[in-house]
């Protein structure tokens, strides 16, 4: 019932009402004011209203107006609150729930981006069994370093530290430079983050290693992306704590987190999930029934791998051409479809190539009218978030495709990295070798 989530909240303001429930910046809300503005709330009439789309950026404000809306079990569909005028009329036609749920933006498995729909019970208890098993607790500090429209902040940091009685610590856009301000000024017991992040952070640690001997910290949580392993091990040589991988997604929710054991994977499935490994080596999730002993139907995932002896999970890789950018998921079909649109565009492609800093979008286009990169760019900066938008714009005479029709992103990449190096890229099968960055 979404009324727990009022009940929990009411729980910790009985035994001290004082405790900061949210931070963000200089604002904060404490569970005593959560819990007044809760007890107003109509709780669970609010389907009848209709849908509410809520764009978010991680304010204070935007915390009690999801607790609200939770609470009177009204459908919201969250979206990034930086999202164009055009990602939310497309996202908005996209939500249309049966029910009590909140809707999330993801670019799925396969295809354009979609709306996810949970319904608020099960995303909340999903959230609380996160919490349980990252081993999070009452009176924890928890700072979620990634967007609150991402369902790993949303649910498991933001719903999840509130169920357990934590203090919940929002940063929108903050980078590694606050990082040990934040650490220290906060108190902050919790850290969850991505792997990318995590890779300036243990940087700092090197040029600060008494840093550890100062903060509160006692767990930090990888998710988003894989957790490489020379990563994991420089971050518990530095700071003398293990780095947890978590795996989860915008479909099936937060599904499992390690425990700090060697050789663990992505650890083992929260209590109210399974998983089970398809023939052909895709993983598949359900949520575990928990009241009526039944569970929905199995998912299919997009990712391979296996689970060992003691049912953790290892992920090898992945079924789907989605792009992994600093842990934010980009659909190439998106952003070809938005750029294809462009009248001096003839033909184009869209992937992933390694930049200084992790891998960067990069377009091939097929120019067949005039137009300079800057007005491409100017173009796509209208339609898309600035995370899917390509830091290069690479001009090709055609897009080499297999005897099939498949594009082969894979040969423009390598011609695109050769050209870099000076060398001569290999030729394509097709016979076509793209010329260098204009």
């Amino acid at each position: 019932m979404l009324s727990l989530l009022a009940a929990s909240v009411a729980r910790v303001a009985a035994a001290d009402a004082a405790r900061v429930a949210v931070r963000s910046g200089p604002a904060e809300v404490t569970y005593g004011q959560l819990a007044e503005l809760l007890s107003r709330a109509p709780a669970e009439d609010g389907v009848r209203a209709g849908p509410v789309v809520l764009p978010v950026t991680g304010a204070v404000a935007d915390v009690t107006a999801l607790l609200t809306h939770a609470v009177a079990a009204r459908p919201v569909l969250v979206l990034d609150g930086a999202a164009t005028a055009w990602e939310r009329d497309r996202a908005s036609a996209l939500f249309d729930p049966p029910g009590p749920a909140v809707g999330l933006c993801t670019s799925g498995t396969t295809g354009l981006p979609t709306v996810v729909t949970a319904d608020w019970p099960g995303l909340l208890a999903n959230a609380r069994e996160f919490a349980v098993a990252a081993r999070v607790g009452d009176g924890d500090v928890v700072w979620c370093g990634t967007p609150l429209h991402h369902r790993y902040c949303f649910a498991a940091g933001l719903f999840g530290g509130l169920s357990v009685g934590a203090t919940v610590v929002l940063t929108p856009g903050l980078g590694p430079a606050d990082f040990v301000e934040r650490l220290l000024t906060d108190r902050v017991t919790v850290l969850m983050s991505v792997p990318y992040l995590y890779s300036w952070y243990v940087e700092q640690l090197e040029r600060e290693p008494d840093l550890p001997g100062r903060w509160s910290l006692r767990r930090c949580i990888a998710a988003g992306s894989p957790l490489a392993p020379d990563l994991a091990a420089r971050w518990l040589r530095r700071a003398g704590l293990p780095l947890l991988s978590h795996y989860g997604s915008t479909e099936d929710g937060q599904i499992t987190v390690g425990r700090g054991e060697p050789g663990e994977g992505v650890g083992r499935p929260l209590a109210d999930r399974e998983i089970r490994v398809g023939a052909d080596g895709e993983v598949l999730v359900r949520r575990r029934g928990v009241h009526d002993g039944s569970g929905d139907a199995w998912r299919r995932t997009g990712d391979t791998g296996h689970v060992d002896a003691v049912d953790n999970l290892h992920l090898i890789g992945r079924l789907t051409e989605r792009l992994n950018i600093a842990g934010r998921k980009v659909d190439p079909v998106e952003v070809e479809d938005v750029l294809i649109r462009h009248p001096a565009v003839a033909d184009c492609v869209v992937a992933a190539a390694p930049g200084k800093v992790g891998d960067e979008v990069v377009a091939f286009v097929v120019i067949a009218g005039a137009a300079t990169d800057t007005e491409l760019r100017s173009y796509l900066a209208g339609l898309l978030s600035a995370y899917k938008l390509p830091r290069q714009v690479v001009r090709v005479p055609e897009v080499p495709r297999s005897r099939t029709g498949k594009v082969r992103r894979g040969a423009l990449v390598a011609a695109l990295l050769g050209a870099a190096r000076g060398a001569t890229p290999a030729q394509p099968a097709s016979g076509n070798t793209p010329p260098p960055s204009c």
